[in-house]
């Protein structure tokens, strides 16, 4: 038995009952020979310990820290618990309290800024005799609108299959465009039943909450912030090229692009255009047709029909006259392809519009901000969007439709038909 004089000993635990010697094996000469410990082995040992006693000292603190921690988590988990419990039963005698944990992100609100309509609250519309669904009102011509909430849905479950097709890999976008009686028939007139026209709002709202990966480009504000200027024609239900032209700026800001100038852009106008509402009564008047020419060298390859050879050509047809057919200076009326080009460009980015004829003045701004347009008329284009996008290293697809071809099942189909 040995002890070390540095530890405290307790000499009443000794007693002769339990000291056991073994005398017959004692060994005298053995004894002789052990030598006192030296100094280094006993240095040794003390510093050894030293460190046990740390190594002891240590763990005792951990653990008290740890009890501390616990602690104060249980006293604060104890104070949110009771304080939540207090805020929920204020104001409620009978209802349970249940706590509801906050989304991850907020939800998506689509705003719409109503228009200033123009209304001397006397003068009252008329249906036009040749269409019941052509409303006359100062003197133009309006397509009144009858979409539902079915046929949004269905639109952007149109759209949302091809973005399913193409994977994270292809960045998708949609534009609804409402159309010109949104813009210039005062409310009065469809809350009084003088016409009957659908909410345009409810409609792209509807289409644009049901989108998840497809990224909405809401035109709308634009339009009503400049509804008393020329954005619409009169005897026709497209958009003008300046209406187009603050569609195009909303595609920027939403896509964080520059947007051009059309200060800088060259004012062209054809007037005598006749659009097809024109006989619809007589108060209507030709419209004016005016488009700008871009400040950088540009051009086009248009191909006339599935699988025919492209051929070269100017972004505008510099042709087009007064007339019926007038409207067709943008991209030389349609085709299944007709792709643009700025040659001044040179950030790579090309994208794909896919669209029917009311898309053709908006297309031409896009060349500003990518080097290719590609235009694709899917009444027309018999290929595979699929296949054009990998062929041509293109990952931007934008859809845009009014709401009048995007509530329409036929146009659905025609759409479901690239993919």
């Amino acid at each position: 038995m040995g002890f070390d004089y540095n530890d405290e000993f307790d000499f009443n635990e000794i007693s002769l009952d339990n000291l056991e010697l073994d005398i017959d094996n004692f060994d005298e000469d053995e004894v002789k020979e052990r030598k006192p410990m030296s100094k280094a082995a006993r240095a040794r040992r003390d510093a050894a310990r030293a460190k046990a006693r740390k190594k002891k000292l240590f763990a005792r603190r951990v653990t008290i820290v740890g009890f501390v921690v616990l602690f104060v988590c249980l006293v604060v988990t104890t104070l949110w618990v009771s304080i939540s419990w207090i805020a929920g039963s204020i104001g409620s005698d009978d209802e349970p309290t249940t706590f509801t944990a906050p989304p991850t992100e907020a939800p998506t609100t689509i705003t719409f800024n109503a228009p200033s309509i123009e209304d001397d609250k006397e003068v009252k519309g008329k249906y036009s005799t040749s269409d019941s669904s052509v409303y006359i009102y100062n003197n133009a011509a309006m397509k009144t609108f009858s979409g539902d909430d079915t046929t949004a849905i269905k639109y952007a479950e149109t759209i949302s299959q091809f973005k399913e097709t193409m994977g994270e890999d292809v960045t998708v976008y949609s534009m609804v465009v409402p159309s010109h009686i949104e813009f210039s028939v005062p409310q009065r007139l469809v809350k009084d039943g003088e016409v009957t026209t659908a909410s345009q709002t409810d409609f792209i709202r509807t289409v644009y909450e049901t989108y998840e990966d497809v990224i909405p480009i809401n035109c709308y504000n634009k339009l009503s912030e400049h509804c008393k200027e020329y954005i619409y024609f009169n005897t026709d239900h497209y958009w003008t090229a300046l209406g187009a032209y603050y569609g195009y700026q909303a595609f920027c800001e939403e896509t964080d692009q520059k947007k051009l100038d059309i200060e800088v852009c060259t004012k062209n106008t054809v007037a005598g255009y006749e659009g097809p509402y024109l006989y619809y009564d007589e108060s209507l008047a030709t419209d004016t047709v005016e488009y700008w020419t871009f400040p950088y060298d540009s051009y086009a390859m248009r191909t006339e029909a599935n699988g025919g050879t492209p051929y070269q050509t100017s972004i505008f047809y510099g042709g087009a006259t007064a007339g019926i057919y007038t409207y067709g200076l943008f991209l030389w009326n349609d085709c299944p392809l007709f792709v643009e080009y700025n040659e001044q460009l040179t950030n790579g980015k090309k994208i794909v519009v896919v669209k029917d004829t009311f898309a053709n003045p908006f297309a031409s701004y896009l060349t500003a901000n990518y080097e290719q347009v590609h235009i694709i008329d899917y009444r027309r284009y018999t290929g595979s969007l699929q296949k054009y996008c990998l062929d041509n290293e293109i990952d931007e697809v934008l859809f845009i439709n009014d709401v009048h071809s995007a509530s329409d099942t036929d146009h659905h189909a025609a759409i479901k038909t690239l993919y």
